[in-house]
């Protein structure tokens, strides 16, 4: 993949991909530019290179469909071998861009009554996960109502991109904020603690952006 022909769809999946990477502590750059890169790799175009906690990741992005009709790529592969602090690694997206769509209004209120039902300590992360999928959704929806381009899916982007055009309160911004680091430590396997205000001031929240959608819908 060259960023040349990279499409707006390759680069919002690359990008979701790297701020998985940043979340555990990595540094990522998305298509590296040829500066970016040591001579052994000058010849390639890498997808993303991550680096952090000793080592450094050459990795290549593809969807399943992808490898059917791609050569595996065996030389990046090789150029990293005798390569002290420098690994391989092929990611399987196994979302297709494509096909990806966002959730309605009414299957984003549908989450929201089945987190309810999980708000006891003992399902409160399995709440959590699933409240932050119902306000990604709806995020991601007001944006589309108020015609606000996004350039990148990751929830980090989406949530101060409306902060910045005014579709998000301070306090919602806050929260969501708040909200979006406890799931991303969860989400990778780290210990958390979810409490019953946590979810309360989730749900508020994602409460408000329905209203905001259904005020939209309605002009």
């Amino acid at each position: 993949m060259t960023s040349s022909s990279s499409t707006e769809s390759e680069r919002n999946r690359l990008e979701r991909i790297a701020e998985d990477y940043r979340i555990q502590g990595y540094d990522a750059k998305v298509q590296p530019r040829r500066e970016d890169l040591p001579d052994f790799l000058d010849s390639f175009e890498p997808d993303l290179i991550v680096s952090g906690q000793g080592e450094n990741i050459v990795i290549e992005v593809k969807t399943r469909r992808e490898l059917n009709s791609v050569p595996f790529p065996e030389p990046l592969e090789a150029a990293l071998q005798n390569r002290p602090g420098w690994r391989f690694e092929l990611v399987i997206d196994r979302e297709d861009p494509e096909l990806r769509q966002t959730l309605t209004a009414s299957q984003i209120r549908g989450l929201l009554e089945a987190a309810k039902d999980l708000q006891r300590p003992v399902f409160s992360t399995a709440a959590l996960l699933i409240l932050w999928s119902a306000a990604e959704g709806a995020l991601r929806l007001l944006a589309e109502r108020e015609h606000v381009e996004l350039e990148s899916l990751a929830p980090g982007y989406i949530v101060n991109k409306l902060y910045t055009v005014g579709l998000l309160g301070r306090d919602q911004h806050r929260r969501l904020q708040a909200a979006m680091h406890l799931r991303n430590q969860a989400a990778h396997g780290f210990q958390v603690s979810v409490t019953s205000e946590d979810l309360i001031g989730l749900s508020e929240v994602l409460n408000e952006l329905l209203n905001e959608v259904d005020v939209k819908a309605a002009c």
